[in-house]
Parts: C-alpha cells; sequence; structure tokens
C-alpha cells in the first residue's frame, strides 16, 4: 500500500490482525483478521477489483462500458468504487433484505438500482436477482458485463494477496475460519496458503437456514452470506467445499450471530458485521479444542457500520424477536475469560479508580482508611485481579476470608491444569497434584494489622 495514495482501490488490503482471545491451558490463540479497514469496509472490494481487472485482460469490458451485477451490498460497494476509478457505469441488482446504509452508500457513489422486489418486502432474494442481472446484461449486449459472482474463478483470486499478508504477519495459520458464501474468501485464502507452503484446517460458517451444508432451508437475517433455499453455491464451493471436514461445517443461528457482534462492540467497542460474528462465535467456542499453540485467524469480512439500524438497533431486533441478552452475556463472560494478558480488563481499570481513591492523602492519620490500604496491598501481593479487591473493599473480615479460600482453589485447579499438559506434552502421566495451594501472605505493618 502507498503512503500516499492516488486511487481509493490503491487502499485496498494490509487490513491489520486483532488478537481477540486465547486459551489459558493450550495456549491457542486467535486473531480476527479486520477486513473492515479496507475502503468501503469490506472484504469483497478485493474480489470487485479482481473481477473487472479479470474482465478487462480477457476483453469483456471495454472503455465505456457498463457492469451489471446482482449484490446484496458488499460486492455493489467495491464495484461501485472500481466502477467510477475506471469509467465504467454500474448498476446494482438488488432486493430490499440489504441495509439501507449499503443501498444508499451505492447510489452515493453513482450506481443505479434495480430492485426486484417492492418496498416494504424485505425477504432475501437472491435467485430472483441473479437471473434479472443476467437478462438485463444479455439485453444490452456486448458493452454490458455481468460478472456473476458465485461462478467467476476471479472472485478467489481476489483474496491470494490476504494470505500474503497473513503469512507475513503471523508467518503461518493453522486453522482459518469464516463465512462461506461464494466461497471467494475462505477457499480462495486457502488456496492463496497453500500456494505459499501452509495448508490450515478449515471451518465454514454459514447461517442456518442455508443450503450450502445442505438442508433444512429457510428465511435468515444475515446478510451477505448464506446460499438461499432456489439459489446455487457457485463454482468456489462446488469445487472446494470438500476441503472442509463435516465436523467443521458450522451453521450459526441469526441470534447467536448478531449477539456475538453485539458483545463484540459492548465489550470491546469493535463494531463487525452480523453474520462475521457467526464466524467469531465458531472460532471462540471452540478455542479450547484446538492443538496446542494452534495460530487461527477469523476472516472479518464485514463491518457494524453498515447494521446501526439493524443489528445494533433493538427495536430493529425486538420487533423480529432476534433480540437475546442472556445470550450476548453468555458471550462477553466467555470473551474475559480468554482475555489475551496484555489486553487490560475494562472492570480492573475500574477498580484501580477505585483503589487509588481509597488511598490515604499524605496527611491522612486514618486508622481505619490504612488498614484498606494494607489489605489492597496484600490482597495484591496474592495475586487476586483488582475487580475483585475492589469488590472487598469495606468487607468484614469473614468475607475477605471466604475471597481467599475461593482464590486458593482457582489456584489448586490451575496447578492441576498447568500439570496436565506438562504431563501431555512430555508424555508421561500427570502426578497427583496436592490437595491445597499454600498461599504465602505477607506480613503487615504492626500499626495496619488486623484488630
Amino acid at each position: 500500500m502507498p503512503v500516499i495514495a492516488g486511487r481509493v482501490s490503491e487502499l485496498i488490503g494490509q487490513t491489520p490482525l486483532f488478537e481477540l482471545a486465547v486459551d489459558r491451558t493450550s495456549g491457542a490463540r486467535l486473531f480476527l483478521k479486520l477486513e473492515t479497514f479496507n475502503p468501503t469496509g469490506a472484504a469483497k472490494i478485493r474480489m470487485a477489483r479482481a473481477m473487472v481487472l479479470d474482465a478487462e485482460r480477457r476483453g469483456q469490458l471495454r472503455a465505456g462500458g457498463h457492469i451489471i451485477e446482482s449484490t446484496s451490498g458488499n460486492t455493489g460497494l467495491g464495484l461501485a468504487v472500481v466502477a467510477r476509478e475506471r469509467g465504467y457505469r454500474f448498476t446494482a441488482v438488488v432486493d430490499h433484505h440489504a441495509c439501507a446504509a449499503k443501498l444508499n452508500a451505492m447510489r452515493a457513489m453513482g450506481a443505479e438500482l434495480v430492485f426486484v422486489s417492492e418496498e416494504g418486502d424485505d425477504g432475501l432474494s437472491t435467485s430472483a436477482r441473479e437471473e434479472l442481472a443476467a437478462e438485463l446484461a444479455a439485453a444490452e449486449g456486448p458493452s454490458a458485463y455481468f460478472p456473476a459472482q458465485h461462478d467467476n474463478p476471479a472472485n478467489g483470486v481476489g483474496y491470494y494477496a490476504l494470505a500474503e499478508e497473513l503469512l507475513a504477519d503471523l508467518e503461518k495459520v493453522d486453522i482459518l475460519v469464516g463465512a462461506v458464501g461464494t466461497g471467494g474468501s475462505l477457499f480462495g485464502t486457502a488456496r492463496g496458503l497453500r500456494d505459499r507452503g501452509c495448508d490450515p484446517r478449515l471451518i465454514g460458517v454459514e447461517p442456518e437456514g442455508s443450503i450450502a451444508f445442505g438442508p433444512p432451508a429457510h428465511d435468515y437475517w444475515q446478510s451477505g452470506t448464506g446460499t438461499p433455499e432456489g439459489a446455487a453455491p457457485g463454482i468456489h464451493v462446488d469445487q472446494d467445499l470438500r476441503l472442509i471436514d463435516e465436523r467443521d461445517r458450522i451453521k450459526v443461528s441469526d441470534i447467536d450471530a448478531f449477539a456475538t457482534a453485539r458483545a463484540l462492540a459492548a465489550e470491546l467497542g469493535l463494531l463487525i458485521g452480523g453474520s462475521s460474528g457467526g464466524s467469531v462465535l465458531a472460532a471462540l467456542t471452540r478455542l479450547a479444542e484446538f492443538p496446542p499453540h494452534s495460530i487461527v485467524v477469523v476472516i472479518v469480512n464485514d463491518d457494524g457500520e453498515k447494521y446501526l439500524d439493524t443489528v445494533f438497533d433493538e427495536k430493529w431486533m425486538n420487533d423480529r424477536h432476534l433480540l437475546d441478552r442472556s445470550r450476548e452475556a453468555e458471550i462477553v463472560t466467555l470473551l474475559r475469560r480468554q482475555r489475551p494478558a496484555h489486553r487490560i480488563d475494562p472492570r480492573e481499570l475500574e477498580a484501580l479508580r477505585h483503589l487509588d481513591l481509597a488511598l490515604p492523602h499524605a496527611d491522612a492519620h486514618d486508622d481505619e482508611r490504612a488498614r484498606q490500604v494494607e489489605l489492597i496491598r496484600t490482597l495484591d501481593a496474592l495475586g487476586l485481579p483488582a475487580n475483585e479487591i475492589g469488590e472487598l473493599l469495606g468487607r468484614t473480615g469473614d468475607q475477605v476470608c471466604l475471597a481467599l479460600d475461593k482464590h486458593r482453589q482457582r489456584l489448586t485447579d490451575q496447578a492441576a491444569q498447568v500439570a496436565q499438559l506438562v504431563s501431555t506434552l512430555r508424555g508421561t502421566a500427570p502426578s497427583a497434584p496436592d490437595a491445597t495451594h499454600p498461599i504465602h501472605v505477607p506480613a503487615p505493618a504492626p500499626e495496619a494489622a488486623a484488630k
């Protein structure tokens, strides 16, 4: 990527990696490849550019030509950018299942929108879109080009650079997780990795209701992914689905996918699209099952800002019976449990602010305050998390002892897990852990001793 870009398409790629989670037992690490940092906030601009350049090389798209494509939004956004740069007209054949933000953005970039459904009909109409796009291109003649992303080999080629970026940043990828959809991003990236000597295990994720992994078929709200009933998966899925083991073909409900996207926003301030939430959940809930020290990458295809009036709008979610706060809370708990050590828990920051307020002023001589300060320092030396220390301030001695007993049990459990891991790595039977884990309490200062 140039330091100073002359075209928006020069900003495609070199997207960042975000370390989301680490399994404390196996050491498996989960990274998000944030394709949201591409222009248009999505991965599909990579394949939009690749399809246009391929059509130019083949003579299928000439100066002043007209691109006509079926899209649920992100492919259309990418084609709108590339068409604008290279002097083509672009018509997007769409339905009202696409979120309004994507439709408005395509219009803003000069695209003409042709709808296959009436306003108010927000059902998914993939087959009808593709049929109409093909008919419009055929009727116009040689000046029109129908990319047909599901059946276009250049779709997958557009993601080879993504594979290069992953290996440059991580050196290896053991497990690659992503939405299947047209197959371009997951299988194209996987092929790019294999061409460079890296053959990862693939985990494909689809919405419940998609037929890519087989029936049952039903409607779903996840946008830009899946294969609805009546639609063909396309050449990438037909050719490469065999690369995904049956155990790794994961279907995720709308409720779970959207709850994950909302949990990431609430806990980390990270906005991703609803379907990307499904891919993240598939990896996050299986992280403990992966081999030790695995490098796991989820391709996050879409940003969340396009879904502020849908996935992140409580009325929209409630009206469709998609909001599940208890599920969101479960995912937040999982994120906290698998938080990388280098990322400070925001609850600890809040607790530390309370601890700071608890410290005596320079001229303070209050005995109770001094005891609290000594308690803070002692509990911190014992390794209690700061948020737990904050909860104990002002509590009775019995409550503090109960918390210490729980902490001792936690240390015992951790010691047993470490022993098990060491024995696994050495190929020996684990020795029986001690029944207790001694806690060495620093001696308090005489003037701060508990009464």
